[in-house]
């Protein structure tokens, strides 16, 4: 009889334990607010480090690869240490492995170059293209978007990304940059004036409207300025004629 009483004793308990650790594992998943302001703050501290990367002007390509290098370590450290919610968990593991794609093709990189190649041989080999992990930050992006959730990922237009489908910002100021448009998708008022800035991007850039409203030419200094006045409402996508996966867009109301 005790036997028995335990057979049936248990599969209940069995399906008890069960329970209990699903409801413990579904705590370990944070909320969808709590995982972009993660992500929000982590963009912050990352920025920080790659903003600062060679800017000697004696640096040598092969010591800035290596800086390059670092900060993508770390940049891997601190978004591993971000738990993704359940909705942004495939988005993750993606982003994830391309910031490890981006340091290792840097670290393999790094013998490519000779003590005395200056900076811009760097940048005209390729080596620093991120486009895997900007497009996963991007995806990302986009799920905080459609959540109506405020959070800045890290997003920074990506290839082939459509600025329609990001967020406008207030601005009217638009600095040309690692490559992309920044803010990618901008909202002004009739009458306003867009200005756009050429980075410390070695390549030169062109801010071109797809319908020829307007058309910057070639941006090469850094510090060199395009003004564009709006005079009518409507949206105005662009691109850079020179790296035509550059893409903008400036939305104008009345």
């Amino acid at each position: 009889m005790r036997q028995t009483r335990l057979l049936l004793v248990f599969p209940l308990w069995f399906a008890l334990m069960l329970a209990l650790s699903a409801a413990c594992g579904s705590d370990d998943a944070p909320s969808d607010e709590e995982y972009f302001q993660q992500m929000d703050d982590v963009d912050k501290e990352v920025d920080e480090r790659f903003e600062s990367l060679c800017e000697s002007e004696e640096v040598t390509a092969k010591e800035c690869v290596t800086e390059f290098a670092d900060a993508a370590s770390f940049a891997e450290t601190q978004y591993e240490g971000v738990t993704p919610s359940e909705d942004a968990k495939d988005e993750h593991e993606e982003l994830l492995a391309g910031i490890k794609e981006f340091r290792e093709n840097l670290e393999n990189a790094a013998d490519d170059f000779s003590d005395d190649d200056p900076v811009e041989v760097l940048f005209d080999s390729g080596a620093v293209d991120a486009t895997r992990a900007n497009d996963a930050f991007c995806a990302i992006q986009g799920l905080a978007d459609e959540k109506g959730i405020e959070a800045d990922v890290g997003c920074e237009g990506g290839e082939g990304v459509d600025p329609a489908t990001l967020p406008p910002v207030e601005a009217t100021q638009v600095l040309i940059q690692d490559f992309a448009f920044d803010p990618p998708h901008i909202q002004i008022k009739v009458g306003d004036t867009v200005t756009w800035t050429q980075g410390t991007d070695e390549e030169p850039h062109t801010a071109t409207a797809d319908d020829g409203a307007f058309d910057s030419g070639t941006l090469s200094d850094q510090g060199e300025t395009f003004p564009f006045t709006f005079d009518e409402a409507g949206e105005f996508s662009y691109f850079c004629e020179i790296h035509p996966e550059m893409l903008g867009l400036v939305t104008v109301t009345e």
